[in-house]
This record gives C-alpha cells, structure tokens and sequence, in this order.
C-alpha cells in the first residue's frame, strides 16, 4: 500500500463512524426520499470513500447536504469537519468538498454561534476565486429560478440541491460582493428551496 492510499484509508476510517452514527438515528420505517439521500449513500460511504474519487466526493457532499436539510445539522457539520487537511485537488476538476467549506461556515454559525470564515484554506481561496467558479456564482443566475421554473418533477431535487451547493457553499465564504449585496434574497431562495426539499 502506497502513501496516497494510506491516507485514503485513514480518511475513511475516521469518517466511518459519524456516518455510522447518522445512520444509526434512523429505522426501517423511513420515507423513501429519506431512504434515498441519506441511507442509501450512507451505507455507500461505508463502504467506500476515497477523497480522490468524484464520484466519492460528490456522494459525501451530496450527503452532507442532506442532513442539513433534514435538521441534522450537528451530524453534517461532523461530516465538513472530518474533511479538513485533505488534499481535494483533481487533475481536471475540483468537484464536491469545496461546498462542504461552505456548509460548515453556516452551520457553525446557525449552532455554535462561531465565525469560521477565516478559516477557508488558501488553496480555497484561489479555487473560490478561478474564473471558472467566479463565472457560476453570478447573480441572480446563481439561484437558478429559469430552470427550476422549467424543471420536471424528476430532475426538482437535484436541481434545488444544486443551487443550494452554490448558493450556501460558495456564497457562506463572503468572498463575493456581488453575492453579499444581494444575500437577503439568495438567503430567502436558500430557506425556499429547503423548504421544498423537505415536502416533496
């Protein structure tokens, strides 16, 4: 076993047993939506969670996220909390943790009453700032409302999840002005979308 897959195996294992605790909160008797976002990618991560994977990192975002927005929030801060000091940079892309930045600033907010914005990595920073990134998180486009508008019942909630990925990931930095002059609203949408991710 190389060096890199030390690390991937540590990783996990220190993240096994807070996925282990969320699932544990809940029984069979579960709605489906809930069987689906949360149990389903729980048992996954269980089994497998590298953080050089997309497919991985995405899951876990995705699942933390979810707890989030089912009320779980101490459970989906333990999860932002269990990625700090890992390398997430991927040749061609940078995909799921840095939302998980984002997550973490609002829940530490909303529950401990705690400032963690000084606390964004530097190599975040730059990833935050890449034009790619600053391009996605225009305003208002970054509350997506034209295509959820459009958008059939299939496809609603990956598409509210996404914009909330945006919205809280990238916009709870407070890296960007066009964002933090317009967060009433953003913060209104993000509430709303929420909302509809628990009812439908």
């Amino acid at each position: 076993m190389n060096t890199l897959q030390q690390e991937i195996t540590f990783f996990h294992e220190n993240l096994k047993p807070a996925i282990a605790k969320v699932l544990a909160q809940y029984d069979r008797k579960v709605p489906q939506k809930v069987y689906q976002s949360i149990i389903v990618p729980g048992r996954q991560l269980m089994q497998k969670c590298s953080f050089k994977s997309l497919s991985d990192a995405d899951k876990l975002c995705s699942f933390a996220y979810w707890l989030y927005i089912y009320g779980q929030k101490e459970f989906a801060l333990e999860i932002c909390e269990h990625t700090h000091g890992i390398d997430f940079v991927y040749e061609y892309f940078w995909f799921g943790y840095p939302e998980l930045c984002g997550l973490e600033i609002r829940i530490a907010r909303e529950l401990l009453g705690e400032n963690r914005r000084n606390n964004i990595p530097p190599d975040l920073i730059e990833f935050f700032f890449s034009k790619s990134v600053k391009k996605e998180v225009r305003y208002p486009q970054i509350l997506r409302e034209e295509r959820i508008a459009v958008c059939d019942e299939k496809l609603l909630a990956s598409e509210l999840l996404w914009s909330l990925r945006n919205m809280i990931g990238k916009g709870e930095t407070g890296l960007y002005s066009e964002l933090n002059k317009n967060w009433r609203k953003i913060e209104e949408t993000i509430c709303i979308y929420i909302e509809l991710l628990q009812t439908n």
